[in-house]
């Protein structure tokens, strides 16, 4: 079991107690009232009934990305006898789009700024336990759907919990072959599925946002997707630029809105907030967009999202 040690701001150094979840169920409960780990996924329904009868996915959701994501928590380790299981539940999903869609016309506090192509839906399977075997890691390598293998573990001193989440990824990426399901998004991807003049002015914003980043020292690393760029702190995106149509982009903020409403930017307004991803979007209007008037916003998304000053 490992051990965490925590130094505070006292120069005290104090052992941080694991706490392992009591029960899957608990385990579960804790994921799903814990939206910081799981990011920009919309949950639809937790234990659904797969139309195979025995199956049930724990929990089923959509992204901000147009991809179904079924996830499976084990309060347990994990070894590749998983696999199989949560493969059934994502052919499940990627043939019944029609039970996909009723799940989201039922749910009652589903974002309304939430734009999904139901013609172009994707799955991805995100397995979630204390400790992952590493020949899990070997065989999600061969199935063509994208999956996330994240190893979360509690731990406690006094009234404080600390989560560690660790998301295992293969070591040899570069050399897997890409199938259905698993996307590059590049230049090309985006000139391909977007205006290509804003594809122009998207990437020289990520040019822009990049020296930014350089300039103040911060250690963030860049991540394209299917709809937007991300710059990620580890697990979680502090800010990026995404999508909002075929020729608009944003460059967006992970604020609480209470936060984001106090920052104001002179002759500048927001294009929106949104609160199921809990961020702040800022139109960028052409190649001569000013985004250093944004550096309050910058500044507040790092803060907090690292908590580092």
């Amino acid at each position: 079991m490992p051990n965490l040690f925590w130094k505070n701001k006292n120069k005290e150094t104090l052992n941080v107690v694991a706490t392992p979840f009591k029960s899957e169920e608990e385990f579960e409960t804790y994921i799903y009232g814990t939206k910081e780990i799981l990011g920009d996924i919309f949950i639809l329904k937790r234990q659904i009934r797969a139309s195979t009868g025995h199956d049930i996915p724990d929990m089923i959701g959509i992204d901000n990305e147009n991809n179904v994501v079924i996830m499976e928590m084990k309060n347990g380790e994990v070894d590749e006898s998983i696999i199989p299981q949560v493969l059934r539940y994502a052919i499940w999903a990627e043939t019944n789009p029609d039970s996909i869609r009723a799940l989201w016309l039922e749910c009652k506090d589903k974002p309304e700024d939430m734009s999904i192509n139901w013609d172009g839906l994707s799955v991805k399977i995100i397995i979630i336990a204390p400790a992952i075997k590493l020949s899990v890691l070997k065989t999600v390598n061969k199935i063509n759907y994208e999956v996330e293998l994240l190893e979360i573990n509690k731990f406690a001193v006094g009234d404080n919990e600390f989560i560690l989440v660790d998301k295992l990824e293969p070591e040899n990426r570069q050399s897997i072959k890409i199938t259905r399901g698993l996307g590059v998004y590049d230049r090309d991807f985006y000139l391909k599925n977007y205006n290509n003049e804003s594809v122009e002015v998207f990437f020289h914003t990520i040019n822009k946002v990049e020296k930014l980043v350089k300039k103040k020292g911060w250690k963030l690393d860049k991540k394209l997707n299917k709809g937007y760029v991300g710059f990620k702190y580890g697990f979680p995106n502090v800010f990026g630029i995404n999508w909002v149509g075929s020729k608009t982009f944003c460059i967006f903020f992970k604020l609480p809105k209470s936060t984001a409403d106090k920052i104001k930017i002179p002759r500048t307004k927001p294009y929106r907030y949104e609160e199921q991803w809990n961020q702040v979007l800022y139109k960028v209007e052409g190649k001569d967009y000013e985004i250093h008037k944004l550096m309050p916003l910058f500044e507040a998304s790092y803060k907090y999202i690292t908590g580092i000053k």
